[in-house]
C-alpha cells in the first residue's frame, strides 16, 4: 500500500497487518511493516504505542530518543524499541529505513532480555542478515504470497535469535563453542574445568565464558552440570547400574555429589527419578 503521509515519499510502502486468533494466542505475529523513503518532515513522537519495532536504516539517519538516551542511527544501524514505552524519532533528508513492528505471546519479555543485553541501538555485523529477513517479509506481502502463521512466527524469532546473539557471534566463534561442547560431552565423566574448556579453543577465560554464555544460554560450567545430568538421566534409565557407579559415570568423585545436584536440578532424587519412569 502507497502512503503519503507527511516526510514520507510517494515511492513508500507499508502492509497494516491482522493476526489469526491462532497466532494471537500461541506465536509471534506482525502488524506493520514497511519500507519508507523519508525528508526531514517525517517525525514520530508517542507516548505508547501497542507494539514491539525492530527498524533497520538502509539509508541516511534517523534521531532516536528513547528511554532518555539521544541517538543518531545510521546505514547498517537497528533500533529495538518496546514502543508502549515514550519514544520518539525523525528523519534527516534521504532517509531510507524498513521496520516491522510485532507482538505476540511472550514477546515484550523476550524483546526486553535483548535490549537488556545487547542495547536497543544494535550495531553489528549481523544487523545485514535482520535487513534480509525483514525485506523477505515485505517482498512476501508486495507479491501477495501467503505463509502459515506459524512460518511467519518463526521469521520473527529468527529475527530476534540474531538480534540476541553478541557482536563476537560470527561462524567462527560459533564453531569454538560447538567444539568446547563436543568436548563436555566426549569428556563428560572427566574432571572438567574452565580453564581446561578455554585452552581447548584457544581464548581466555574472560572471553571463552562471555561467548559460551551468549550462544548457548549458560554459562560453561552450567552446561558441564546440566550435560552430567541428562547422562545421568539416561544411564538411569537404560542401564542397572548403581546411583554410585553412574555418578562415577558422570564425573562425580560420590554418589552424594550426584543426588544432590540431582535433587537440585530435577526436584527428586535419582532413584526416586528412575521408580517414577518405570512406574508411569
Amino acid at each position: 500500500m502507497k502512503i503519503s503521509d507527511p516526510g514520507i515519499l510517494e515511492k513508500s510502502t507499508v502492509f497494516a497487518l491482522t493476526p489469526t486468533e491462532e497466532a494471537e494466542r500461541y506465536l509471534f505475529y506482525p502488524t506493520w511493516c514497511g519500507h519508507y523513503y523519508c525528508t526531514d518532515r517525517y517525525r514520530i513522537d508517542r507516548k505508547s504505542f501497542p507494539y514491539l519495532l525492530v527498524l533497520y536504516v538502509q539509508k541516511g539517519h534517523m534521531h532516536i530518543r528513547y528511554r532518555g538516551e539521544d541517538c543518531v542511527a545510521s546505514a547498517g544501524d537497528i533500533a529495538l524499541l518496546d514502543c508502549t514505552e515514550e519514544h520518539y524519532y525523525s528523519a534527516e533528508n534521504n532517509l531510507e529505513f524498513i521496520y516491522l513492528h510485532y507482538d505476540g505471546s511472550n514477546a515484550h519479555d523476550l524483546t526486553r532480555f535483548i535490549m537488556e543485553r545487547n542495547g536497543w541501538l544494535i550495531r553489528k555485523k549481523n544487523n545485514r542478515i535482520v535487513r534480509d529477513k525483514i525485506e523477505k517479509l515485505l517482498k512476501n506481502y508486495e507479491s501477495g504470497n501467503t505463509e502459515s502463521s506459524m512460518s511467519i512466527s518463526l521469521q520473527i524469532y529468527e529475527i530476534l535469535e540474531v538480534l540476541m546473539a553478541p557482536e563476537e557471534d560470527g561462524d567462527s566463534t560459533r564453531a569454538l563453542m560447538n567444539r568446547a561442547v563436543a568436548y563436555i560431552r566426549e569428556h563428560v565423566g572427566e574432571e572438567i574445568s574452565l580453564q581446561t574448556l578455554a585452552d581447548e579453543v584457544n581464548l581466555s577465560v574472560y572471553y571463552f565464558s562471555h561467548c559460551f554464555k551468549s550462544i548457548t544460554g549458560r554459562s560453561p560450567m552450567d552446561y558441564v552440570i546440566n550435560t552430567r545430568i541428562e547422562r545421568a538421566k539416561v544411564l538411569l534409565i537404560r542401564t542397572n547400574l548403581s546411583i554410585e557407579e553412574i555418578a562415577y559415570e558422570v564425573g562425580y568423585a560420590s554418589s552424594g555429589s550426584l543426588i544432590n545436584l540431582f535433587r537440585k536440578h530435577e526436584g527428586i532424587s535419582p532413584n526416586r527419578f528412575r521408580k517414577n519412569y518405570f512406574n508411569q
